[in-house]
């Protein structure tokens, strides 16, 4: 790398950093775990691997300092766009296990999630955990720095362009979230609604019977019992959703141009 040219070009390479900048949004990246210090340097590397490969060799710096500033902003925001959609993703996670901690009677109890450092539900800690093992499993934080790459040939930089489709794509991806949470939720949800009818029916014709001391041992007894049961299921389901969740990301980036 010849050190001058780089010094030349320092408007480009931060140019070029704004959008990168977006991976300390990102799962894994994000991690509080991660000292400040190691994620800057982490994006200041992947910065000059892009820059080595002349990906900002066809922009054109701005003239003046306020164009350069909305390039600048609008670069960040792209960064952090496609960080978000990853990162809603396990926010839909953390929501089906909020869903069934409040069913099962855990609902008043969180424990400490150490990858945000913030409370989080029982159940809902367990399933981030487990998702986040299959995210690093198929590489998906791998295919996010691609999909960072890749963005530069369909929106070259300082080329954003918010059309009408990104807004409806964005309302879409809102609604998904529920709808990944209903259905990694739904079987144990299925079987304590289940529960809550025969429950319902025994309180009618056994009235001397306490439903409320049986009740909750049995619902948190058949929540784990389903829970365990269904773990395959649950990493069968994480595969297929993060290879949607890579595909919203390109669809979000060609909605841009």
């Amino acid at each position: 790398m010849d050190i001058s040219s780089f010094l030349q070009e320092t408007d480009k390479f931060l140019i070029l950093m704004a959008r990168f900048s977006g991976i300390v949004f990102a799962p894994v990246y994000s991690t509080r775990n991660i000292p400040v210090i190691w994620k800057m340097g982490f994006v200041f590397l992947v910065t000059l691997t892009a820059w080595q490969y002349g990906t900002a060799d066809a922009f054109t710096t701005p003239p003046d300092t306020v164009s350069y500033i909305i390039v600048l902003v609008s670069e960040i925001t792209i960064g952090i766009i496609l960080s978000l959609v990853a990162q809603f993703f396990f926010a839909a996670i953390q929501l089906a296990g909020e869903v069934i901690d409040t069913q099962m009677g855990f609902g008043i109890m969180n424990v400490i999630d150490p990858l945000n450092g913030t409370q989080a539900p029982i159940l809902g800690n367990f399933k981030f955990i487990l998702a986040m093992l299959v995210y690093l499993e198929v590489n998906g934080h791998h295919y996010f720095l691609q999909a960072l790459f890749d963005s530069y040939q369909v929106i070259p930089v300082g080329h954003i362009s918010f059309q009408n489709n990104f807004y409806t794509f964005l309302i879409n991806f809102f609604g998904n979230i529920f709808v990944i949470g209903l259905k990694i939720s739904l079987p144990i949800l299925g079987a304590l609604l289940f529960t809550d009818l025969i429950l319902g029916i025994m309180a009618r014709t056994v009235p001397q019977m306490n439903i409320f001391m049986v009740g909750m041992p049995l619902k948190i007894l058949l929540g784990f019992g389903v829970l365990l049961a269904t773990v395959p299921i649950y990493i069968y389901l994480l595969n297929s959703l993060i290879g949607d969740m890579i595909t919203q990301i390109y669809q979000i980036i060609r909605s841009l141009v």
